[in-house]
């Protein structure tokens, strides 16, 4: 099991890709539910692209539907 993120930029209508981060998933972590590793790989990515985004609004998607 793992985490894995994509930062993009929307620059006139179009995304740009701009990095990858992934992780695996201790085994302490692996016993989470599937909304729970949902929300821990959101929180992580979050952190880990940081540098990136600071005081910039974010735009979060996920497929996963307890979050829709």
């Amino acid at each position: 099991y793992g985490l894995g993120a994509v930062l993009a930029q929307e620059y006139n209508g179009e995304k740009f890709i701009i990095a990858y981060a992934s992780r695996t998933l201790p085994s302490v972590e692996r016993n989470y539910s599937s909304t729970e590793r949902e929300a821990l790989a959101i929180v992580w990515a979050t952190k880990h692209f940081h540098p990136y985004f600071e005081r910039m609004e974010i735009f979060i998607r996920t497929d996963c539907q307890a979050f829709q």
